[in-house]
């Protein structure tokens, strides 16, 4: 009797958890073919939506956890070891991290707001990231776009010419930015794009109403916010890895701070739809936390943000060594045209199809390779592409571009894999950044609510300022909707 009694849990948790990984897998096909199905993007986001809220209450129900559409807590206390072990390891190291994002998120304005406890160090070397990221990293944040499968993106930047000078709204962001940081940057980006979302679907409605519409007017509006989905709007198996990426360092470094604080934690989790982490949790005692001195309790709010710009600047590295050392060199046999972009060189020039094997002396292996000689290019100066058709002479544009689509001739097992290893990359650097200046929004459940809370007394200005910000973002997430297909 003993023995039936002790092999009969066994065999109830190894059943849910044979039967977790089946509908696990069964779901990460559904969403793979999806991906990589034809049809009305928007229809394919609808049915996965449809996928993961049944595969959600599908695995609460095996292994008897509350879901709510789909959605569902993995939570407990096994984290909260590592937590406590990473905050006695360098406090004062951890404090002056959270310090930076303090800086990096209100500019020169952190001076005055957090001048009482942040060191002048800290403030020069916030603003210098700053200014770093404004001038080198942000430029880079178009590599992200080639993984991001929104039509009206890719199309809106493919189509820019290669002559047009960068619009002066770009430096008084960027000047915007060093003064109130990227919390300030980012509101007056989602008010800008708001608003001239605004103003477009206006002229729309007014050419509707004289008879006269001109659809174009909205489908060459850009969403500002849409949804990355694994599987239907970014890659899955790269999105899954980057999200889980950011969602831990997001946590964990709140955890850390709060610990430092002498906060206790209640448990540490993740929250899933269906097999894509949403989100994680930290939940420490918040009434602890109401304790604490404006400083500590700043600290903690932003050490999210902290945690994941350090983490994007990590993979802006990793990502451009893969795309200038790593990459270029792996052979594909060349890049096979798959469009021509009208107005460019290559256009009525090289046909579809054609595989370019050389620009002028250098063999062209994949991509990455005809993206490098392109950079390198001295404008003015005309260029040889050898391609399996025929040899062309052509003189690109002034930054180097032929205009041609390409695609790897041949693929293989070392491109694939490096491939992989980049779009992880890339993904993590561009996530980890745009979740970093989100979350300085002065909106509840963002950690810039806190910090704007401890500052701005007035709850009703705060009201106001929180309700403008959604329906700016709501504004912003309207193309995607009328435009997708």
């Amino acid at each position: 009797m003993p023995s039936r009694k002790s092999t009969r849990p066994k065999r109830s948790r190894g059943f849910k958890a044979m039967l977790t990984l089946v509908l696990a897998a069964a779901t990460f096909f559904a969403l793979t073919f999806l991906y990589l199905a034809n049809g009305d993007v928007l229809l394919r986001f609808a049915v996965a939506v449809a996928v993961l809220m049944l595969s959600g209450r599908m695995i609460a129900a095996t292994n008897g956890i509350k879901e709510s559409y789909g959605a569902y807590l993995l939570g407990g206390k096994r984290g909260i070891k590592l937590v406590e072990s990473l905050s006695r390891k360098h406090p004062r190291l951890w404090i002056a991290f959270a310090d930076w994002g303090l800086v990096l998120g209100f500019g020169l304005i952190s001076y005055l707001l957090f001048g009482k406890y942040v060191s002048k160090k800290m403030m020069l070397l916030g603003i210098a990231s700053l200014l770093v990221i404004f001038v080198l990293v942000f430029p880079y944040l178009s590599i992200v776009i080639s993984f991001i499968n929104i039509p009206q993106i890719t199309s809106s930047v493919s189509s820019i010419p290669a002559t047009q000078s960068v619009s002066p709204f770009f430096y008084i962001f960027v000047a915007l930015g060093i003064i109130g940081g990227f919390s300030l940057f980012t509101i007056f980006l989602i008010f800008y794009s708001g608003g001239s979302i605004l103003y477009s679907t206006f002229t729309f409605l007014l050419g509707l109403f004289a008879s006269k519409p001109n659809y174009a007017i909205l489908t060459q509006q850009v969403p500002g916010v849409a949804p990355l989905l694994p599987g239907i709007t970014i890659p899955f198996f790269a999105g899954i890895i980057a999200l889980f990426i950011l969602l831990v360092v997001h946590e964990f470094s709140h955890g850390v701070l709060a610990k430092i604080a002498k906060v206790r934690i209640k448990s540490i989790g993740a929250i899933l739809f269906g097999v894509i982490p949403m989100g994680a949790f930290v939940e420490p005692d918040e009434r602890q936390v109401k304790k604490l001195k404006e400083s500590l309790q700043n600290r903690i709010s932003i050490a999210g943000v902290s945690a994941n710009m350090l983490t994007s600047l990590v993979f802006f590295v990793f990502a451009l060594v893969l795309i200038y050392y790593v990459l270029p060199n792996i052979g594909t046999g060349g890049v096979l045209v798959t469009q021509t972009i009208k107005n460019y060189p290559a256009y009525g020039v090289i046909a579809p199809n054609s595989v370019i094997l050389m620009w002028n002396s250098v063999r062209i292996s994949n991509e990455f390779a005809l993206q490098s000689v392109e950079s390198s290019y001295k404008p003015g100066e005309p260029v040889q592409i050898a391609t399996n058709k025929g040899t062309f002479s052509l003189t690109p544009t002034s930054d180097g571009k032929l205009g041609v689509t390409v695609v790897p001739a041949q693929i293989t097992g070392a491109y694939q894999s490096a491939n992989f290893l980049y779009a992880i990359a890339a993904l993590s650097f561009g996530l980890n950044f745009f979740v970093a200046i989100f979350n300085l929004l002065p909106i509840p459940g963002f950690d810039g609510w806190r910090v704007y809370q401890s500052k701005v007394k007035s709850k009703r200005a705060m009201k106001w300022i929180a309700i403008a910000l959604v329906f700016a973002l709501l504004l912003n997430v309207l193309p995607w909707f009328w435009t997708i297909g």
